[in-house]
């Protein structure tokens, strides 16, 4: 779905200027996330559940929060990727080896941080738009 600029600005302030999931300021590559997902078959153009391929369903989130997500449900991307993510900066190494893992330490690390997600302190379990209503 092609979404103009005035929608995209219009999207960006539902939540004024902040991520629908962490609260956090959007950084400016923020995107557009769909909380009900849509899969796309990037091969020939179809989606799964185009019906959620609407305004309602669209927020404004982090790029990296983004495609941490990829298109799991919600319940999912709570319990498992968020609600599991403290246990899995645990097993990080201090130092990693590769360029690779090293990369994968950030990238873990900064999904966390925007959830103030640490070690010993796991998601909250709401997620920035929730606890507006």
């Amino acid at each position: 779905m092609y979404i103009s600029k005035k929608n995209r600005e219009l999207i960006r302030l539902k939540y004024n200027g902040k991520c629908a999931y962490s609260g956090t300021d959007l950084e400016p590559d923020w995107q557009i996330e769909h909380i009900k997902p849509v899969v796309r078959n990037w091969f020939d153009g179809t989606m799964i559940f185009k019906e959620d391929d609407c305004f309602d369903n669209m927020v404004p989130v982090q790029k990296i929060i983004n495609h941490y997500k990829h298109s799991l449900d919600l319940h999912t991307f709570r319990t498992w990727l968020l609600g599991g993510l403290h246990e899995r900066l645990k097993k990080l190494p201090k130092n990693p080896r590769t360029e690779k893992g090293q990369k994968r330490k950030d990238y873990l690390l900064k999904v966390a941080g925007y959830f103030g997600i640490e070690p010993n302190k796991p998601f909250s379990g709401k997620f920035y738009y929730e606890t507006l209503s």
